[in-house]
């Protein structure tokens, strides 16, 4: 009898055939070879066009990964395309690309060919839920990756699942969250949630995981090429999890292009930002 693949997306044990290498951080998010767990092969094709696309697709992220130049597995340059858009001045339709390589380029889908319009009205949307759902998706993959077993069965990673899969208005409706969580667009100032944000930012171009067991939590939190994607620590019995070496007061992945750099987060805090604990 094979061996059973445990997932943490679905919380199931799963033959090897049903399931698929997964990219903690997606390629097109910075993320690399290595880093990589087997999960559930439907769930994750889901998943990773939901959630995974669906970031990679953000404007701001892709003005980022344009940037940097981070590629996914097409190779394919990261341009900034924007179908929904007009001519101001005729009312006709055209398709915006923005990149800082390529400039800005309009194509009319009625000429079949690039044009120069006096102006165009353009319509952005943003998803102001896809970046704490991912640092949900990454929070699981991530917390299995790094600590195993301890992580399966002292975690309760179920608020970590309920966040990747709903929305904000579906959460509401579940009794018993116990998550607290911190998205991108939050103002909160609080000394905890800087050191996470100025961490993400230091690490720029590189993208961050960094997990942060503490009395009775465990914190997750996610920086894309630079960016902080959001925080979400959940109710957890720590007793057991490592405090030394490379576990000091929580574990730190960056993922650079020489390779990946696994340090504690209090050596992080020194790499980092210069603090010195």
């Amino acid at each position: 009898m094979s061996a059973l693949v445990y997932c943490p997306y679905t919380d199931r044990e799963l033959t090897f055939d049903e399931t698929t290498t997964e990219h903690i951080i997606p390629l097109a998010l910075g993320g690399m070879d290595g880093v990589e767990i087997p999960v559930c092969g439907k769930f994750n094709s889901m998943v990773g066009s939901k959630v995974d696309g669906g970031l990679a697709n953000d404007f701001m992220v892709m003005t980022k990964r344009d940037k940097c130049d981070v590629r996914g597995h097409s190779g394919k340059k990261p341009v900034f395309v924007v179908k929904r858009s007009s001519d101001r001045n005729t009312g006709q339709p055209v398709q915006v690309s923005l990149g800082q390589r390529e400039g800005l380029e309009i194509w009319s889908p009625l000429e079949m060919r690039h044009i120069r319009p006096s102006s165009v009205s353009i319509q952005i949307n943003i998803d102001v839920d896809v970046a704490l759902r991912f640092v949900a998706k990454v929070a699981l993959s991530a917390g299995y990756f790094v600590y195993g077993d301890l992580f399966r069965n002292c975690v309760k990673h179920q608020e970590f699942r309920t966040i990747m899969n709903h929305r904000p208005p579906e959460i509401a409706a579940i009794h018993e969250m116990e998550a607290l969580v911190d998205d991108r667009f939050s103002t909160d100032t609080s000394n905890q949630l800087r050191i996470f944000r100025e961490m993400c930012v230091a690490a720029e171009p590189y993208s961050l995981i960094g997990l942060v067991p503490g009395p009775g939590r465990f914190a997750a939190f996610v920086g894309i090429l630079g960016d902080y994607m959001g925080m979400i620590s959940v109710p957890a019995d720590t007793t057991d999890f490592p405090n030394t070496d490379m576990f000091h007061w929580g574990h730190v992945v960056v993922l650079n292009r020489q390779g990946v750099t696994r340090l504690s987060f209090r050596k992080a805090l020194e790499s980092l930002l210069g603090v010195a604990r």
